[in-house]
């Protein structure tokens, strides 16, 4: 059990751990996060029970057809409702507009953590809304998405968010 959230805490903060600089923004204005900071006093051991227990039941098949349910944990951290906070991430596209802006996405730990099986839990994906859409420019490059985090909860084909986040800029990541 240690392992398997040892695993999934590597891959989803391995890069994209310590706050970094953001094309020259003051770090002040916004709550720099990591993704272990969306999990309440806890939350990492259960969901290591929680994946163990799955992958007991279905089995770890990274290469099969069969979709792993995603985990089913909405727990969050109250104090972040509200807050500016800028945090970095992969962007998984829910559209593109014609122009190439997109206006919805999902802000995952790690690339490729909505295809690989399992799925992050929803409190380990941030579903973002950006008002005026944004340009996209790598699907494979890391970002900051600085905004106003919500905790509300959004549900979706691709995968299931306990956070949101109405977006104010989205940045390159940089060390």
């Amino acid at each position: 059990m240690t392992r398997l959230i040892a695993l999934f805490v590597a891959m989803g903060l391995a890069a994209l751990t310590a706050p970094a600089q953001a094309g020259g923004e003051a770090a002040g204005d916004y709550r720099d996060l990591v993704w272990a900071d969306l999990l309440p006093e806890g939350e990492a051991e259960r969901i290591g029970r929680l994946q163990q227990m799955q992958a007991m039941e279905f089995g770890f098949n990274h290469f099969g057809t069969d979709q792993m349910p995603q985990l089913r944990t909405f727990n969050v951290v109250e104090e972040l409702d509200g807050e500016r906070v800028r945090i970095a991430g992969f962007v998984l596209p829910f559209d593109f507009s014609a122009s190439g802006q997109v206006s919805r996405f999902l802000l995952v730990p790690f690339v490729g953590a909505c295809i690989h099986v399992p799925p992050p839990p929803p409190n380990q994906l941030i579903y973002v809304v950006a008002e005026n859409g944004v340009a996209v420019q790598g699907m494979w490059d890391p970002v900051f998405a600085e905004g106003v985090m919500r905790t509300r909860r959004q549900d979706s084909d691709l995968a299931d968010t306990a956070y949101t986040l109405e977006l104010t800029a989205l940045r390159p990541y940089r060390q």
